[in-house]
């Protein structure tokens, strides 16, 4: 099954909490990732984590734009939906 949008929001949050070690309840999902202090290696962390979670390899950077959670949790759904799930 397809993650939905929802299922990658709640997934990134919780990385994000484990990254920062904040709790679940204080990661906001329309904040950018920059506001968690999380640096170039953790970003590249948690990339990997998402592809390896969605079974798919970015071509790009995903990250790259400083995106909140919640648009990046909209942006990998659709890659993931896409043809091939490739991104």
């Amino acid at each position: 099954m397809t993650p939905t949008a929802d299922d990658v929001r709640q997934w990134l949050v919780g990385r994000v909490a484990h990254l920062t070690g904040l709790p679940v309840a204080e990661v906001d999902a329309h904040a950018p990732l920059t506001r968690y202090g999380l640096d170039s290696v953790a970003l590249i962390a948690l990339a990997a984590d998402c592809e390896k979670w969605l079974g798919c390899e970015f071509r790009d950077n995903p990250l790259a734009d400083d995106p909140t959670i919640d648009a990046l949790a909209r942006a990998l759904a659709a890659r993931v939906a896409g043809p091939k799930g490739a991104g």
